[in-house]
């Protein structure tokens, strides 16, 4: 399988047919100019079948070597943290607050899988790379493993928790590795959030305008980086339903949440995020600084997982 994941990865426009915009240059001007309208563009059947096979191999990998870097950590007696900082060409690895025996989320992937970064570069980064007619460079990469019985993400904007590291403005990409439900815990996306905030005190209106501004949010506690329900409780939220082989751009201030698992089945989701590259390289900036300080409140940014301020 390994070795035909790089041909797979050339061919980036396998899966592509199911689009609801047309592959010609009217269809990217409209998909470009509904993502920059509404800060997300939701493809349906991005990957083909035999590509969402190979990422649910790569996730079920990714686990499995999650598990052991657990259970080394439990019998050396050395927390993930320091086992992260120790072993720099492994997975960091994060497990939920209420539940830490159960794996939240991997970070650091494509280090630590060359095969998914060549695939991940040659499919989404390229993908983006023309849809906003500039080059985009990886910035960081995860997957959250939402377990049956695994908490919730509350409404957050990502760029609070990025803006320290230099880009201006970032864009995620959401690969479904499973079905994605309102039961199990699916994304879900602001609607029109310029437009309900307009004139709204506390929000600057031109940053409001170009879709860069930063709502109220909570700073310190279990709720650290969750919107203020002030505000959160007036967004319109559209649930991203989103079957294997479906992938999600959005930027880094649309806000979005999820909701617990309370299905028997998983809800796994790989994230991959981008920056502009004119703004530079980010990406071992940023996992060096993880490593190293992996208790830091940025890296815990409205998740269900622990951190010094929580």
């Amino acid at each position: 399988m390994r070795i035909w994941c790089v041909i797979i990865a050339c061919i980036w426009m396998v899966g592509f047919s199911q689009e609801p915009f047309a592959s010609t240059q009217n269809g990217w001007e409209e998909r470009r100019s509904f993502f920059q309208k509404n800060g997300y563009l939701w493809i349906k059947q991005f990957y083909s079948p035999d590509q969402v096979l190979l990422l649910k191999d790569w996730a079920d990998q990714i686990h499995q070597s999650s598990l052991t870097l657990a259970a080394l950590s439990k019998s050396s007696g050395l927390p993930l943290q320091i086992l992260a900082q120790k072993m720099r060409g492994s997975l960091i690895v994060v497990p939920e607050a209420g539940n830490p025996s159960q794996i939240c989320r991997a970070e650091d992937l494509l280090s630590c899988y060359p095969d998914l970064h060549q695939f991940v570069f040659g499919t989404l980064t390229t993908y983006l790379t023309t849809l906003l007619n500039e080059p985009y460079t990886l910035f960081k990469d995860k997957i959250n493993f939402k377990w049956p019985g695994g908490g919730a993400f509350p409404p957050h904007q990502d760029f609070p928790a990025f803006e320290f590291f230099g880009p201006r403005e970032h864009v995620s990409v959401m690969v479904c590795i499973d079905r994605a439900t309102l039961e199990n815990g699916c994304l879900h996306i602001a609607q029109n959030w310029r437009e309900t905030f307009r004139g709204m005190d506390g929000i600057d209106p031109q940053l409001l305008e170009n879709g860069t501004a930063v709502l109220p949010y909570i700073v310190g506690g279990k709720n650290h980086g969750t919107i203020q329900p002030l505000y959160a409780d007036k967004i319109s939220w559209l649930p991203i339903e989103a079957a294997p082989g479906d992938v999600v751009f959005f930027n880094s201030y649309i806000p979005h949440y999820s909701e617990p698992n309370r299905s028997d089945a998983p809800r796994r989701a790989m994230f991959f995020t981008h920056n502009r590259l004119k703004e530079g390289e980010y990406r071992e900036t940023y996992y060096y600084t993880k490593r190293a300080d992996p208790d830091n409140p940025a890296f815990h940014f409205a998740t269900p997982t622990m951190s010094r301020m929580k």
